[in-house]
Protein backbone atom coordinates (compact mmCIF):
# COMPACT_ATOMS: atom_id res chain seq x y z
CA UNK A 1 0.00 0.00 0.00
CA UNK A 2 1.39 3.69 -0.90
CA UNK A 3 -0.43 6.16 1.31
CA UNK A 4 -0.19 10.02 -0.37
CA UNK A 5 -1.85 12.84 1.16
CA UNK A 6 -2.71 16.08 -0.48
CA UNK A 7 -3.36 19.47 0.97
CA UNK A 8 -3.45 23.38 0.37
CA UNK A 9 -6.19 26.49 0.92
CA UNK A 10 -9.76 26.39 -0.46
CA UNK A 11 -9.92 26.31 -4.38
CA UNK A 12 -6.41 25.84 -4.86
CA UNK A 13 -7.05 22.26 -7.17
CA UNK A 14 -6.71 19.69 -4.72
CA UNK A 15 -10.06 17.81 -5.82
CA UNK A 16 -9.58 18.74 -9.73
CA UNK A 17 -5.94 16.88 -9.23
CA UNK A 18 -7.48 13.84 -7.99
CA UNK A 19 -10.56 13.81 -10.49
CA UNK A 20 -8.31 14.68 -13.26
CA UNK A 21 -5.43 12.38 -12.73
CA UNK A 22 -7.38 9.19 -10.95
CA UNK A 23 -10.86 9.04 -12.10
CA UNK A 24 -10.05 10.22 -15.62
CA UNK A 25 -12.41 13.35 -15.63
CA UNK A 26 -11.76 15.99 -18.62
CA UNK A 27 -10.30 19.33 -16.99
CA UNK A 28 -13.39 20.77 -18.26
CA UNK A 29 -15.54 18.57 -16.03
CA UNK A 30 -14.04 20.33 -12.67
CA UNK A 31 -14.66 23.64 -12.97
CA UNK A 32 -17.60 23.25 -10.63
CA UNK A 33 -16.25 21.21 -7.75
CA UNK A 34 -17.79 21.47 -4.26
CA UNK A 35 -15.75 22.02 -1.61
CA UNK A 36 -13.90 19.31 0.35
CA UNK A 37 -15.33 19.79 4.07
CA UNK A 38 -14.20 15.98 5.28
CA UNK A 39 -11.24 13.63 3.81
CA UNK A 40 -11.73 11.89 0.67
CA UNK A 41 -10.46 9.05 0.64
CA UNK A 42 -9.47 7.50 -2.82
CA UNK A 43 -8.35 3.77 -3.08
CA UNK A 44 -6.35 2.92 -6.73
CA UNK A 45 -5.22 -0.72 -7.90
CA UNK A 46 -1.31 -0.13 -9.42
CA UNK A 47 -0.37 -2.93 -11.44
CA UNK A 48 -2.21 -5.40 -9.75
CA UNK A 49 -0.33 -6.01 -7.08
CA UNK A 50 -0.54 -2.66 -4.69
CA UNK A 51 -2.97 -0.21 -4.02
CA UNK A 52 -2.39 3.43 -4.01
CA UNK A 53 -4.53 5.04 -0.96
CA UNK A 54 -4.99 8.87 -1.91
CA UNK A 55 -6.57 11.23 0.45
CA UNK A 56 -7.48 14.80 0.37
CA UNK A 57 -7.61 16.93 3.14
CA UNK A 58 -9.56 19.99 3.81
CA UNK A 59 -8.48 23.47 3.94
CA UNK A 60 -9.78 23.32 7.53
CA UNK A 61 -7.04 20.95 8.46
CA UNK A 62 -5.29 22.17 11.01
CA UNK A 63 -2.65 20.94 13.52
CA UNK A 64 -4.82 21.19 16.41
CA UNK A 65 -7.39 18.40 15.16
CA UNK A 66 -4.22 15.85 14.39
CA UNK A 67 -5.92 13.39 16.72
CA UNK A 68 -8.60 13.45 13.77
CA UNK A 69 -6.42 12.84 11.35
CA UNK A 70 -3.66 10.72 12.74
CA UNK A 71 -5.18 7.19 10.91
CA UNK A 72 -3.65 8.69 7.53
CA UNK A 73 -0.76 10.46 8.28
CA UNK A 74 0.34 7.54 10.28
CA UNK A 75 0.99 5.26 7.43
CA UNK A 76 1.56 8.71 5.28
CA UNK A 77 4.55 8.29 3.01
CA UNK A 78 3.98 11.48 0.92
CA UNK A 79 2.25 14.85 1.54
CA UNK A 80 1.62 16.76 -1.35
CA UNK A 81 0.88 20.67 -0.74
CA UNK A 82 -0.87 22.47 -3.79
CA UNK A 83 0.17 25.91 -4.08
CA UNK A 84 -2.27 27.83 -6.37
CA UNK A 85 0.17 30.16 -8.51
CA UNK A 86 -3.27 31.94 -9.72
CA UNK A 87 -4.38 33.63 -6.43
CA UNK A 88 -2.76 35.70 -3.29
CA UNK A 89 0.60 33.83 -2.70
CA UNK A 90 1.24 35.12 1.43
CA UNK A 91 -2.19 33.23 2.78
CA UNK A 92 -1.31 29.98 1.31
CA UNK A 93 2.14 30.42 3.01
CA UNK A 94 0.23 31.44 6.25
CA UNK A 95 -1.87 27.74 6.05
CA UNK A 96 1.53 25.94 5.36
CA UNK A 97 3.17 27.54 8.30
CA UNK A 98 0.26 25.59 9.92
CA UNK A 99 1.01 21.77 8.63
CA UNK A 100 4.64 22.36 9.27
CA UNK A 101 4.57 20.94 13.07
CA UNK A 102 2.87 17.38 11.70
CA UNK A 103 6.33 16.74 9.96
CA UNK A 104 8.09 16.60 13.53
CA UNK A 105 5.42 14.17 14.52
CA UNK A 106 5.68 11.76 10.95
CA UNK A 107 8.91 12.59 10.25
CA UNK A 108 8.90 9.35 7.80
CA UNK A 109 6.86 11.62 5.33
CA UNK A 110 8.34 13.78 2.53
CA UNK A 111 6.72 17.09 0.78
CA UNK A 112 6.00 17.64 -2.78
CA UNK A 113 5.23 21.35 -3.18
CA UNK A 114 2.93 21.81 -6.30
CA UNK A 115 3.44 24.96 -8.33
CA UNK A 116 -0.41 24.70 -9.66
CA UNK A 117 -2.21 25.82 -12.55
CA UNK A 118 0.72 26.59 -14.74
CA UNK A 119 -1.13 26.19 -17.80
CA UNK A 120 1.64 27.14 -20.24
CA UNK A 121 3.91 24.60 -20.45
CA UNK A 122 6.63 27.21 -22.13
CA UNK A 123 5.84 29.65 -19.32
CA UNK A 124 6.71 27.08 -16.96
CA UNK A 125 10.01 26.25 -18.57
CA UNK A 126 10.90 29.53 -19.15
CA UNK A 127 9.08 33.08 -17.65
CA UNK A 128 8.18 31.93 -14.79
CA UNK A 129 11.86 30.03 -13.14
CA UNK A 130 12.68 33.29 -11.32
CA UNK A 131 9.25 33.58 -9.73
CA UNK A 132 9.10 29.80 -8.44
CA UNK A 133 12.49 30.46 -7.49
CA UNK A 134 11.64 33.05 -5.26
CA UNK A 135 8.54 30.66 -4.05
CA UNK A 136 11.18 27.56 -3.67
CA UNK A 137 12.88 30.12 -1.13
CA UNK A 138 10.60 31.25 0.29
CA UNK A 139 9.29 27.99 1.21
CA UNK A 140 12.79 26.74 2.44
CA UNK A 141 13.43 29.71 4.45
CA UNK A 142 9.90 28.46 5.97
CA UNK A 143 11.18 24.66 6.78
CA UNK A 144 14.77 26.29 8.15
CA UNK A 145 12.70 28.54 10.87
CA UNK A 146 11.38 25.36 11.74
CA UNK A 147 14.45 23.73 11.92
CA UNK A 148 13.46 20.93 9.66
CA UNK A 149 16.41 20.49 7.79
CA UNK A 150 16.69 16.63 7.59
CA UNK A 151 13.02 16.75 5.67
CA UNK A 152 13.11 15.78 2.04
CA UNK A 153 10.94 17.96 -0.35
CA UNK A 154 10.37 18.68 -3.54
CA UNK A 155 9.06 20.58 -6.09
CA UNK A 156 7.03 20.64 -9.32
CA UNK A 157 5.10 22.86 -11.21
CA UNK A 158 1.88 21.51 -12.57
CA UNK A 159 -1.84 22.17 -14.27
CA UNK A 160 -4.64 19.74 -14.93
CA UNK A 161 -4.50 20.90 -18.50
CA UNK A 162 -0.97 19.07 -19.85
CA UNK A 163 0.92 15.95 -18.93
CA UNK A 164 2.64 18.04 -16.04
CA UNK A 165 0.28 16.15 -13.20
CA UNK A 166 1.19 12.62 -14.36
CA UNK A 167 5.25 13.01 -14.36
CA UNK A 168 5.05 14.71 -11.09
CA UNK A 169 3.01 11.49 -9.73
CA UNK A 170 5.54 8.81 -11.81
CA UNK A 171 8.27 10.84 -10.24
CA UNK A 172 6.43 9.76 -6.78
CA UNK A 173 5.75 6.94 -7.36
CA UNK A 174 9.62 6.22 -8.32
CA UNK A 175 10.09 7.83 -5.27
CA UNK A 176 8.08 5.83 -2.65
CA UNK A 177 8.20 2.25 -4.64
CA UNK A 178 10.70 -0.21 -2.46
CA UNK A 179 11.60 -1.63 -6.00
CA UNK A 180 12.45 1.14 -8.12
CA UNK A 181 16.43 0.92 -7.59
CA UNK A 182 16.13 -2.54 -8.64
CA UNK A 183 13.42 -1.82 -11.64
CA UNK A 184 16.00 0.99 -12.90
CA UNK A 185 18.74 -0.67 -12.73
CA UNK A 186 16.93 -3.67 -14.95
CA UNK A 187 15.50 -1.53 -17.33
CA UNK A 188 18.97 -0.10 -17.80
CA UNK A 189 20.66 -3.03 -18.92
CA UNK A 190 17.74 -4.04 -21.31
CA UNK A 191 18.54 -0.42 -22.67
CA UNK A 192 22.09 -1.36 -23.66
CA UNK A 193 21.37 -4.97 -24.68
CA UNK A 194 18.80 -3.87 -27.54
CA UNK A 195 20.30 -0.38 -28.15
CA UNK A 196 17.09 1.57 -26.79
CA UNK A 197 17.49 5.55 -27.01
CA UNK A 198 15.08 6.25 -24.27
CA UNK A 199 12.58 3.52 -22.03
CA UNK A 200 10.08 3.36 -19.48
CA UNK A 201 8.48 0.85 -17.39
CA UNK A 202 4.71 2.44 -17.30
CA UNK A 203 1.42 1.37 -15.56
CA UNK A 204 -0.66 1.58 -18.73
CA UNK A 205 -4.13 2.68 -16.98
CA UNK A 206 -2.74 5.14 -14.88
CA UNK A 207 -0.31 6.40 -17.10
CA UNK A 208 2.41 6.08 -14.71
CA UNK A 209 6.32 5.05 -15.19
CA UNK A 210 7.50 3.45 -12.54
CA UNK A 211 10.96 2.98 -13.82
CA UNK A 212 13.22 5.08 -16.82
CA UNK A 213 16.56 4.50 -17.85
CA UNK A 214 19.05 6.69 -16.96
CA UNK A 215 19.29 8.26 -21.04
CA UNK A 216 18.71 11.83 -20.76
CA UNK A 217 15.10 12.71 -20.10
CA UNK A 218 13.79 14.81 -23.18
CA UNK A 219 10.10 17.42 -22.33
CA UNK A 220 8.14 15.09 -25.81
CA UNK A 221 9.15 11.61 -23.96
CA UNK A 222 6.19 11.24 -21.94
CA UNK A 223 3.96 13.01 -24.45
CA UNK A 224 4.93 10.48 -27.03
CA UNK A 225 4.74 7.38 -24.76
CA UNK A 226 0.66 8.65 -23.75
CA UNK A 227 -0.20 9.00 -27.33
CA UNK A 228 1.24 4.91 -28.02
CA UNK A 229 -1.13 3.94 -24.88
CA UNK A 230 -4.28 5.72 -25.94
CA UNK A 231 -3.83 4.00 -29.61
CA UNK A 232 -3.32 0.61 -27.97
CA UNK A 233 -6.35 1.63 -25.50
CA UNK A 234 -8.40 3.27 -28.66
CA UNK A 235 -7.96 0.53 -31.21
CA UNK A 236 -8.09 -2.54 -28.72
CA UNK A 237 -11.56 -0.31 -28.51
CA UNK A 238 -12.98 -0.91 -31.24
CA UNK A 239 -11.72 -3.99 -32.88
CA UNK A 240 -10.51 -5.86 -30.00
CA UNK A 241 -12.49 -9.14 -29.04
CA UNK A 242 -14.06 -8.36 -25.85
CA UNK A 243 -17.50 -7.93 -24.04
CA UNK A 244 -18.87 -5.10 -22.39
CA UNK A 245 -18.26 -6.74 -18.37
CA UNK A 246 -14.39 -7.55 -19.75
CA UNK A 247 -12.04 -6.36 -17.10
CA UNK A 248 -9.62 -3.93 -19.23
CA UNK A 249 -6.57 -5.64 -18.41
CA UNK A 250 -8.26 -8.93 -20.06
CA UNK A 251 -7.98 -7.31 -23.66
CA UNK A 252 -3.91 -7.77 -23.44
CA UNK A 253 -1.35 -10.34 -22.52
CA UNK A 254 2.22 -10.72 -23.13
CA UNK A 255 2.58 -11.00 -26.95
CA UNK A 256 0.50 -6.99 -27.19
CA UNK A 257 2.70 -5.11 -29.19
CA UNK A 258 2.12 -1.45 -30.76
CA UNK A 259 4.74 -0.08 -32.49
CA UNK A 260 4.87 3.99 -34.92
CA UNK A 261 7.73 4.92 -37.08
CA UNK A 262 8.46 8.41 -35.74
CA UNK A 263 9.50 11.02 -37.98
CA UNK A 264 11.59 13.58 -37.73
CA UNK A 265 9.73 16.45 -36.41
CA UNK A 266 8.52 14.41 -33.28
CA UNK A 267 12.24 12.97 -32.95
CA UNK A 268 15.42 13.50 -34.30
CA UNK A 269 15.83 11.01 -36.07
CA UNK A 270 13.10 9.80 -38.89
CA UNK A 271 14.66 5.78 -38.40
CA UNK A 272 13.40 5.52 -34.94
CA UNK A 273 10.55 3.31 -33.65
CA UNK A 274 8.30 4.17 -30.70
CA UNK A 275 6.96 0.85 -29.41
CA UNK A 276 4.90 -0.80 -26.65
CA UNK A 277 5.28 -4.43 -25.36
CA UNK A 278 3.03 -5.63 -22.53
CA UNK A 279 4.97 -7.10 -19.60
CA UNK A 280 2.12 -7.64 -17.47
CA UNK A 281 -1.24 -7.39 -16.86
CA UNK A 282 -1.51 -3.46 -17.04
CA UNK A 283 2.65 -2.91 -17.08
CA UNK A 284 4.51 -2.07 -20.48
CA UNK A 285 7.44 -1.45 -21.78
CA UNK A 286 7.84 2.09 -23.68
CA UNK A 287 11.13 2.54 -25.64
CA UNK A 288 12.41 4.22 -28.74
CA UNK A 289 14.50 2.57 -30.71
CA UNK A 290 16.37 2.49 -34.28
CA UNK A 291 14.47 0.99 -36.88
CA UNK A 292 17.67 -1.21 -36.96
CA UNK A 293 17.83 -2.75 -33.78
CA UNK A 294 14.18 -3.07 -33.95
CA UNK A 295 14.28 -5.29 -37.12
CA UNK A 296 16.69 -7.70 -34.97
CA UNK A 297 13.66 -9.15 -33.65
CA UNK A 298 14.85 -12.25 -31.91
CA UNK A 299 17.90 -10.44 -30.10
CA UNK A 300 15.30 -8.09 -29.02
CA UNK A 301 12.22 -10.61 -27.85
CA UNK A 302 15.12 -12.72 -25.98
CA UNK A 303 16.00 -9.76 -23.85
CA UNK A 304 12.70 -8.35 -23.78
CA UNK A 305 11.91 -11.86 -21.65
CA UNK A 306 14.54 -11.88 -19.37
CA UNK A 307 13.25 -8.43 -18.70
CA UNK A 308 9.79 -9.93 -18.11
CA UNK A 309 10.90 -12.85 -15.68
CA UNK A 310 13.21 -9.76 -13.79
CA UNK A 311 9.97 -7.49 -13.24
CA UNK A 312 8.23 -10.35 -12.10
CA UNK A 313 10.63 -11.48 -9.56
CA UNK A 314 11.33 -8.18 -8.50
CA UNK A 315 7.34 -7.06 -7.87
CA UNK A 316 6.51 -10.78 -6.88
CA UNK A 317 3.85 -11.35 -9.84
CA UNK A 318 2.73 -14.90 -9.87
Amino acid sequence: MMDIVTTGVSKSGKTSIRKVVFDKKYPNETVFNEPTIKPENLQVESLGYSYLNLTEFPSSFSFNNIIEYDKYLSTCQVLIFIIDTQIAINPQYEYFKSIIPLFNKYNNISLWVFFHKIDDLDIAQTDYNEERAQLKSKIKQIIKGAKLDDLDINFYATSIYNSSLFEAFSQIFQNILPQNKNLSSLIDNLSINCGFEKAFLFDVFNKFYLAVDSSPNKAQHYEMCSDIIDLALDMTGIYGDQKEDDEIDSFFDENSVCSIKLNSKVNDNSKDILFLKFIHKNLALIAIINEDNYERNNLLEYNINLFRQGVKTILKFK
